[in-house]
């Protein structure tokens, strides 16, 4: 009796999976498909075999699937992409890793990507100003946008994808989320106050990540976006018109100058010291140079940040 139980569900899987696939290819909506992955006998959601999604089906598939589950149900679409897919196969690296992957590239290189397929959409967060474009700024790469936020203001993920970095970084962005879309491109954002994700999670464009903040190397709360390809940033006004901040097209090319530093940014190569003066405390001084209490700390070993000597250097880079 086991045995023809179990023969019943996993046929039930391999229609579900059918049915969810012919109502894709046929422009069903999602609500008409529902039927599709619906257990009647249990009421419950059922996953399918996206192994059994031919490759031109699997993203709607995907999207029109996750609609329908919880971030806790969605365990077998981000397991399935991490083992197979290899957009998530190449340079995922270990977890905690920030940019496993850095890749250098020729000025003739050209990248197609499709970023938002059948129902996909596009989501950016709202903000009150756009501070700080990608470029040169104080000697060093800025490389992604500033948008000015309220502390505790929602943050939503751009597109569909698998978060593969949810934690505090200390190297400047604080509490960091990384999506690895399921477009190929890569959405950074910092400096949150709160993290509402953790990796291994597949999220749906425009579902809660976090919220802003000011952590990490930060003069005020404000989100920090970047756009990444490969380990490598590069400017999201390529792809999002600014006057009113949608995509330009549901594709994007980039060729590789895109993703290389412009000629005009030199790296700097000698480092740059403060020495204090009378009044100054470590936190004047980072706020002097753009940089954070912790950097500064690390930089020069201190034990007690909060008694510094008149005359002290102190290391800024």
């Amino acid at each position: 009796m086991e045995k023809n139980t179990e023969l019943i569900k996993n046929k039930r899987n391999i229609v579900n999976s059918l049915l969810l696939v012919l109502s894709i290819s046929l422009g069903v909506s999602a609500q008409d498909s529902t039927a599709a992955v619906l257990d009647s006998s249990e009421s419950s959601v059922v996953s399918i075999d996206l192994s059994e999604i031919p490759d031109s089906l699997l993203r709607s598939t995907i999207d029109s699937v996750s609609k329908l589950l919880s971030i806790e149900d969605r365990g077998f679409i981000s397991s399935y992409l991490l083992d197979n897919h290899p957009i998530y196969t190449t340079g995922w690296g270990r977890t905690g890793n920030l940019l496993p992957q850095s890749t250098t590239f020729n000025d003739k290189d050209t990248f197609d990507f499709t970023l938002i397929e059948g129902q996909e959409s596009f989501y950016i967060n709202e903000f009150d100003s756009f501070n700080w474009g990608y470029g040169p700024r104080w000697g060093r790469m800025h490389r992604g946008w500033d948008l000015q936020m309220d502390v505790g203001d929602t943050l939503r993920a751009a597109f569909n994808g698998v978060v593969r970095y949810a934690q505090y970084n200390d190297g400047g962005y604080g509490n960091c989320v990384v999506i690895r879309h399921l477009n190929g491109i890569e959405t950074l954002y910092a400096h949150l106050s709160k993290l509402d994700c953790q990796p291994g999670d597949f999220v749906r464009a425009g579902e809660l990540i976090g919220l802003a903040g000011s952590t990490g190397r930060s003069s005020g709360p404000h989100l920090h976006w970047e756009w990444r390809y490969m380990g490598q940033s590069f400017d999201a006004m390529i792809a999002i018109d600014t006057s009113n901040y949608l995509l330009k097209a549901d594709s994007l090319q980039l060729i590789g100058s895109n993703l290389q530093d412009p000629p005009e940014y030199k790296i700097r190569k000698t480092a740059t010291y403060h020495t204090v003066k009378s009044g100054e405390t470590l936190s004047h001084i980072a706020q002097k140079y753009h940089t954070s209490v912790s950097s500064l700390v690390r930089k020069n070993k201190l034990r007690n940040p909060d008694q510094l000597q008149i005359g002290q250097r102190i290391r800024i880079r």
